[in-house]
């Protein structure tokens, strides 16, 4: 996928809570309710995904959004989509906001730049216990990427 390089973009990077734990057949339906989700955003506030939102090492996931003032939005997007699915299962996510310097087509968790380090970076930050229930974080715009 192309993407400009002047543009910020945001990332999503996300993970489910507790997922190892969850019933084999909820851990294998959420890859769809995501993309599913992340569809049906796209037809409701327009093309904000260029990628479906992509699934990786089981229980984490990202998404790139066109417009950064629009990531909050997706973000509750994703959560409801994801408790609605399966009251039982929750995600956090962090959200970066940064350039990004490429998306391979149709592999958008192959991406890079600050936007994705920066939301990866907060990911792992969040996953500690010092974060208590915490599901969604933005890192500080001039963090290093």
């Amino acid at each position: 996928m192309g993407v400009d390089l002047e543009k910020n973009y945001a990332v999503i990077t996300g993970d489910f809570i507790g997922f190892s734990g969850l019933p084999a057949s909820i851990r294998q339906q959420m890859p769809d309710v995501l993309v599913k989700a992340g569809r049906e955003l796209c037809t409701a506030f327009g093309p904000l995904l260029p990628e479906d939102v992509a699934v990786f090492r089981g229980d984490s996931w990202q998404a790139m959004i066109v417009e950064p003032a629009q990531s909050f939005r997706t973000a509750l997007f994703f959560r409801a989509a994801v408790r609605a699915a399966a009251g039982e299962v929750d995600t956090r996510m962090a959200i970066g906001i940064g350039r990004v310097d490429y998306v391979p087509k149709g592999r958008v968790s192959a991406g890079d730049g600050p936007a994705f380090r920066r939301s990866g970076k907060m990911l792992e930050q969040m996953t500690s216990d010092r974060w208590g229930r915490l599901r969604l974080a933005f890192p500080e715009l001039d963090a290093e990427a």
